[in-house]
């Protein structure tokens, strides 16, 4: 080998040397842009992916506005029979009983006040039943979801009809013990229909002086009025109710109850109905209306 060759020799090494780290380099390089093109790309499809998953569950989330639906008219007897078990499990399972178990553990309030706010769980019951059939949660609702509860179950053919009254009977039967820790006092037709009579009479006779003023300070103010109403016709039930052997504040609920069973009486409703008139008069209120029939 030429001295000249031999001398350069060292040099192209390192020339050598220098090529393979600035290939080696870049090869490094390109391969650290490739995994970071990699990253954002996947970061990038990760983000698209929780976009769509973010967006399928807002529209699934967020409910949708409901078009404005004519309220029903009538209740099938599938209906008639499924809202009535609805109510009941409410009233069994629901927080409806637990208001009711509240009730009980009150036992010192009035037993007239104690049986409003046991009416109330129940009117909440209904309401919240009627309203899953499309009924208004309001008074007109609830008065529109019975009056159509009621021909369901007169056109519903002996078997069905038997289910309804014995889930009504169920929801009373879990009213009372709940909320009172009662049993159940059933009432004869005939005594029921006397009963409702005499209640009819003494509304439109001579109350008394303290219910009187009661009543009559309370025109003007519909919901003292109401209230005024309501202390009037259980001081006169609870007056009476001895007579046909439903004694004290135990009595006067199982009385309420018991009553309830013949609602549907003509000569019941029409006295009931009557009682509750001529105390709404001496109040100065409109009594209230029933629904179209």
């Amino acid at each position: 080998m030429p001295y000249s060759e031999w001398h350069l020799q060292p040099q192209r090494h390192r020339d050598a040397h220098i090529a393979r780290r600035r290939i080696a380099d870049e090869s490094c390089g390109n391969t650290a842009l490739a995994k970071r093109a990699m990253l954002l790309r996947t970061t990038a499809r990760l983000g698209r992916r929780v976009a769509e998953q973010t967006h399928a569950w807002k529209r699934f989330s967020t409910p949708a506005v409901a078009p404005d639906l004519p309220p029903p008219t009538s209740l099938s007897k599938a209906q008639a029979l499924s809202s009535s078990r609805i109510v009941l499990d409410f009233v069994r399972l629901g927080v409806s009983g637990r208001r009711l178990d509240a009730l009980a553990a009150a036992p010192e309030a009035p037993v007239a006040d104690r049986w409003v706010q046991a009416m109330q769980v129940l009117v909440g019951a209904q309401a919240h039943a009627a309203a899953a059939f499309g009924y208004e949660a309001s008074e007109k609702g609830i008065i529109s979801y019975r009056h159509h509860l009621g021909l369901a179950a007169q056109s519903a053919g002996p078997e069905a009809l038997e289910e309804l009254k014995s889930l009504d009977k169920e929801v009373w039967e879990e009213v009372l013990l709940r909320g009172f820790a009662l049993s159940p006092k059933p009432m004869a037709p005939e005594a029921a229909r006397e009963f409702a009579g005499k209640v009819a009479a003494a509304a439109a006779g001579d109350l008394g002086d303290a219910l009187a003023a009661d009543l009559a300070a309370a025109k003007g103010d519909a919901q003292k009025a109401s209230g005024a109403v309501m202390r009037a016709l259980a001081a006169v039930q609870t007056e009476l109710a001895p007579t046909i052997g439903y004694d004290g504040a135990d009595g006067y609920v199982q009385l309420q109850v018991a009553l309830m069973e013949h609602l549907a009486d003509p000569a019941v409703a029409h006295a009931t109905q009557a009682a509750t008139h001529a105390l709404c008069a001496r109040a100065g209120i409109t009594p209230p209306t029933s629904p179209p029939q």
